[in-house]
């Protein structure tokens, strides 16, 4: 039970380090995942995660403290399954200005500018495949339309340049399936997994190993993990590299006695390594929506009427058995847009999506209306308000305990507030506009700055973007220096979208499978 690299998470970093050190032979390299195998099929149909969302099978779903007073506590959504969040989750392949990767080397971070991560990008996406599917439903050709008119411009590849813009969403779909960075780079087109990498399934990572070298800091040798009822101690000859996201990585830091010295007391984990940011600094975004009915005699076809009978629901599925295509074979939305929420901006700080299509309200799950519709989500890309998460208990299965906070800034409350008011404006003037929309949600009562910003805080939802939980930085309290080493201890590394001190301009799938890349070439780098 010894390796050379213990690699905890199976997720979109995960699964990118763990394959790429296993591609020299003479290397043992073992990935942990406490959830399952992939062999569920939604999970590889584009639109099946309209599905694999509902149940709990995929998903962790971790209670948050309320975020506005008189609130009910949200709930974070994470991937529990070999691929982790990248198999559930809306499959938008956004990289990240290479502003903001040149802004995250300026903080003190070598190796991470866009001279770095272009390249890694390059390699990534040959690797995973990532498509474009522009499609002539004439709700979406409206909205292009009307945001043409507005002054963005319609590009043919959405990741090109960093000005106001939108165009198809580019996803991780490869002739009409769901890509993830598991079947990329672990089983590769469907090949089976490399004789030296081991693939752990239903393992929970518990605590990190330690050599005897004194009671502080030290090295980490390797991993205690338990499957069912049995706790199995493994060794890790060079490296353990953390890549549980920026939920789980700062648990298992704090329960192996690494983070601030008042949280492990209150959990009973004895203290190795003081390092007083972890679980803090943590950055979400938050989203606000908008939602126009179509009316009924528009003429227009739709996603919900497509699959609201079983008649329906059987064509679709034969015409994706077939020949891999149709309503099942796209993407969550169809359009992304960025765009400056007020003029004087250097470059967009808001992104938005729409889809030609409608969600039935009143509902706590996923579902597609029966009728037409336009829907609209928009956010800011890079807030400065920070939460934090830490751990509930000294147990693996203890919940953590998350402040996700949001809009506490001016800055942040003067970018959310007009973005609803920009996507009203879009659609309600060209081609958006003659097919008569009336607005769903949230309706006339949402009309200010200041009513939006309220509306995002009590209606509103976090992206599933978190990072910065373990963020690297040039400062002694940063909790990994740029080589993605945990400061004070040696033979530890973390590599996930926790490691991020800021949002880079979008989703966060993307990022976080080239701080997979990244880290792998600095491991290689060392040895």
């Amino acid at each position: 039970m010894d390796y050379d690299y213990i690699v905890v998470g199976a997720g979109a970093a995960g699964c990118v380090v763990a394959g790429r050190l296993a591609e020299d032979p003479r290397t043992r390299v073992l990935l942990i995942e406490y959830g399952g195998a992939d062999v569920n099929p939604l999970l590889h149909v584009p639109k099946g995660f309209y599905y694999t969302l509902r149940g709990d099978r995929y998903l962790y779903r971790y209670p948050t403290r309320p975020v506005a007073p008189g609130r009910a506590p949200e709930a974070w959504l994470r991937g529990r399954v070999l691929g982790g969040s990248a198999a559930v989750n809306g499959m938008m392949w956004v990289r990240g200005a290479p502003a903001d990767w040149d802004d995250l080397a300026a903080r003190g971070n070598p190796g991470w500018g866009w001279a770095d991560i272009g390249p890694a990008y390059q390699g990534l996406e040959s690797a995973l495949g990532v498509s474009v599917t522009a499609t002539d439903d004439p709700v979406t050709q409206a909205i292009l339309g009307s945001a043409t008119a507005f002054g963005w411009e319609h590009v043919a590849d959405f990741n090109a340049h960093d000005r106001d813009r939108i165009g198809f969403t580019p996803s991780t779909i490869r002739d009409g399936r769901r890509t993830t960075s598991y079947r990329a780079f672990v089983r590769p087109r469907g090949r089976s997994a490399r004789g030296n990498l081991t693939v752990a399934t239903r393992t929970r990572a518990g605590y990190l190993l330690f050599g005897a070298s004194g009671d502080r800091g030290g090295r980490v040798t390797g991993i205690r993990v338990r499957q069912g009822a049995t706790t199995t101690d493994i060794t890790a000859r060079r490296e353990v590299i953390i890549c549980a996201g920026t939920v789980e990585t700062p648990l298992l830091l704090e329960r192996s006695g690494i983070g601030r010295p008042e949280v492990l007391r209150a959990i009973g984990a004895d203290l190795r390594v003081e390092s007083p940011q972890v679980g803090e600094r943590v950055i979400e975004q938050r989203g606000v929506a908008l939602q126009l009915r179509l009316p009924a005699d528009a003429g227009v076809a739709h996603p919900g009427a497509r699959v609201a009978t079983a008649h329906g629901k059987a064509r679709e599925a034969f015409r994706y058995l077939r020949d891999r295509t149709g309503l099942l074979s796209t993407a969550g939305y169809d359009l992304a847009c960025q765009f400056r929420s007020a003029r004087g901006l250097p470059r967009p700080d808001i992104h938005g999506l729409f889809a030609p299509l409608a969600v039935a309200t009143g509902h706590a799950e996923l579902r597609l209306a029966r009728h037409p519709g336009i829907l609209f989500l928009g956010y800011q890309m890079r807030p400065q308000t920070s939460g934090a998460i830490h751990s509930g208990g000294g147990r693996p299965e203890d919940l953590p305990v998350i402040d996700a906070r949001f809009l506490e800034t001016e800055a942040d409350r003067a970018a959310t507030g007009p973005v609803l008011g920009i996507a009203r404006a879009v659609l309600g003037s060209g081609p958006a506009a003659e097919l008569a929309g009336e607005e769903e949600f949230p309706g006339p009562s949402v009309a200010t700055p200041e009513q939006v910003v309220q509306y995002a805080l009590d209606a509103g939802s976090g992206i599933y973007h978190a990072v910065g939980s373990a963020a690297m930085g040039a400062g002694d309290d940063a909790v990994v220096d740029a080589a993605l080493r945990v400061r004070g201890i040696a033979g530890l590394r973390v590599a996930d979208a926790s490691v991020l001190p800021a949002q880079v301009s979008g989703n966060t799938a993307a990022p976080a499978m080239v701080i997979g890349w990244r880290a792998a070439d600095l491991i290689r780098e060392t040895g």
